[in-house]
């Protein structure tokens, strides 16, 4: 590690509940907590649990200004932000009473094909703002991670610009499993401040802090899996 304080560098960051302040549970640093006490970063967040790409985007577009980086957590495209429900029944659970016309819309959705190709045109919008910032870094949070499912591979990524291959669902996914005799068992409740062990955050403001000051590439291979 080259340096262990930035001076002065500040940093946007969108997502879903892995980048969200709400999602912390107890009083051990989240990552993005790391980035400013450890490595002095002013960071910028517009993030929500439970929100999908398309909420990020929209948010995204409407920037009028720009810090030094960003840092994208980009979620899964099969969030849809349906105008009729707030963000905060976005993030919640109990929707019953909008399930059926739910449903149709992400069945209307689905049937135009459009999910196929915008995690693609996402991208390519987050792309034309590359030259607004110094560094920017996409990191999936939820899907498959990258190269997308439907990608074909027609992305030209600009110099300052780097997508991690695997995404921080998967991380968690590897914490969150435990075995017993020779069965995996998933744990249901998720009580990780931001779906992360507290060691992983140290290992993911580390990596972004890496890529943004060191020019170091985040290495997902690093990451710790926790079996209980």
């Amino acid at each position: 590690m080259k340096s262990m304080k930035t001076i002065g560098n500040s940093i946007d960051i969108l997502g879903d509940s892995f980048s969200c302040p709400k999602s912390k549970v107890d009083v051990s640093d989240s990552w993005m907590e790391l980035l400013e006490k450890k490595y002095n970063f002013e960071v910028k967040n517009t993030s929500l649990h439970g929100v999908g790409a398309q909420w990020c985007l929209e948010k995204f577009m409407g920037f009028t200004k720009f810090s030094d980086f960003l840092l994208i957590c980009l979620p899964d495209m099969n969030r849809l932000w349906l105008e009729y429900l707030s963000e905060e029944k976005m993030s919640d659970d109990e929707i019953a009473d909008q399930s059926n016309k739910i449903f149709k819309d992400y069945e209307s959705f689905y049937s135009t094909g459009l999910h196929r190709i915008l995690e693609v045109l996402f991208v390519s919008f987050i792309f034309t703002k590359h030259k607004k910032y110094k560094k920017i870094l996409i990191w999936p949070s939820s899907g498959n991670g990258y190269p997308f499912r439907n990608y074909n591979y027609t992305l030209e990524v600009p110099n300052n610009v780097h997508i991690v291959s695997r995404c921080l669902n998967l991380i968690s996914y590897c914490e969150k499993r435990k075995v017993e005799n020779n069965d995996v068992i998933f744990f249901e409740n998720d009580t990780r401040n931001n779906h992360l062990s507290f060691e992983n955050h140290v290992i993911l403001a580390d990596q972004i802090m890496n890529f943004f000051i060191n020019k170091i590439v985040p290495n997902p291979s690093q990451f710790k899996s926790n079996f209980l």
